[in-house]
């Protein structure tokens, strides 16, 4: 029985997603068991808690001051220097180490491989098992994703990524180009058909901004032969107020709240409205779904948007509702050229089954 341990963090849902899917996809295997563990969950419940809520309200309300942290640890020492302070996460870390044997370590989260390097500092037996950090962004990276010594092997999305690792004096050997850690599923419902035709379904992800979002809604229930799902996720305020307004009426435009069938929907949907985050743009490139974003963390989002543009699969379209919903009547015009444009782009680069490349890299070591 090999056993693989996934370390993940809940700043960000890339991160716990990318190590869902990658444990699914090791899980298919009658000879491998895997886990997923948050080792701040696991060392400071409560106070994880608020710093996810902290988290939430930075990228939303205050993204300058997230883009003032993502710069800060984007220098060479910054996280080494505070790693005193991570004694307790540690010390979870290698009793849980000790205590499964795996005989893989796999990171979704930049952290996590300090802490390794930490203990093997130490001598702890059981951290001298291959370390493997599958980096969550494309394009712009961090450098907190491999600078640490304690990495073995990084797994990148695309070539583009590869190239800015490789530039910062990593070898080649250590990088593999795999792609996105999506749903394991999404390789048999990526090759459903899609109608190529009105009515135009579309999957819109709002943020917490309550105004802006049924000002968009508004707009959107305005247009012809325009259908919406609107998924708040975890915004349950948010839920809660889009359920009183009348805007939602079930046939035009429905409401879901946390949903684990982001897939599906995808796959069942002409066009994503939402922000550029790693996993999400990741998905709606596997499922051959084009995107619309209309909002971007300052940092690693950015990249996400890069790529995006580079590839042409989709634009970005934040500020005003108004102009997001101009941009949706330009995608479906003229027989929805731009559309067909992107989902052609989309239909060669979509790479359904990288969870499953990514189980065999890691099994085979």
């Amino acid at each position: 029985m090999k056993k693989i341990l996934i370390l993940t963090a809940g700043f960000g849902e890339g991160h716990n997603t990318a190590a869902r899917n990658i444990c699914e996809a090791l899980q298919e295997r009658r000879d491998v068991m895997a886990k997923v563990v948050d080792i701040y969950t696991v060392t400071h419940p409560r106070a994880n808690k608020i710093l996810q809520k902290g988290y939430v309200f930075v990228i939303n309300k205050l993204p300058f001051f997230w883009e003032l942290f993502f710069n800060f640890i984007n220098r060479p020492g910054s996280i080494e220097k505070t790693m005193f302070m991570a004694r307790h996460l540690k010390r979870t870390l290698g009793k849980l180490v000790g205590e499964f044997e795996p005989d893989v370590l796999i990171s979704t989260y930049p952290f996590y491989p300090f802490l390794v390097h930490e203990l093997r500092q130490d001598c702890h037996p059981a951290c001298r098992v291959p370390v493997v950090t599958v980096i969550t962004d494309s394009t712009v990276v961090n450098t907190s994703w491999y600078r640490c010594p304690a990495n073995d092997f990084f797994i990148v999305t695309d070539e583009e990524t590869a190239a800015i690792v490789k530039h910062d004096h990593i070898t080649p050997e250590k990088i593999k180009i795999l792609g996105f850690p999506v749903a394991p599923r999404l390789a048999t419902l990526a090759m459903q058909p899609r109608p190529a035709a009105p009515p135009w379904k579309i999957l819109y992800l709002p943020s917490s901004k309550l105004d802006y979002t049924l000002e968009l809604l508004q707009e959107l229930r305005q247009m012809p032969n325009v259908e919406v799902t609107v998924v708040t996720g975890r915004l349950e305020i948010l839920h809660a107020a889009l359920e009183k307004s009348p805007l939602i009426n079930g046939e035009k435009i429905k409401l879901l709240g946390w949903t684990d069938q982001m897939p599906e929907l995808l796959t069942s949907h002409h066009l994503y409205i939402g922000k550029a985050g790693g996993a999400i743009v990741h998905e709606a490139m596997a499922a051959q779904c084009p995107v619309l974003i209309s909002h971007v963390v300052p940092g690693q989002e950015e990249g996400n948007i890069e790529l995006i543009e580079r590839l042409d699969i989709g634009r970005l379209a934040v500020h005003y509702p108004v102009n997001l919903a101009a941009s949706v009547r330009e995608i479906f015009a003229h027989d929805a050229a731009m559309w067909h444009r992107w989902k052609g782009h989309l239909s060669k680069l979509a790479q359904p089954a990288a969870s499953q490349h990514i189980a065999e890299f890691v099994l085979d070591l």
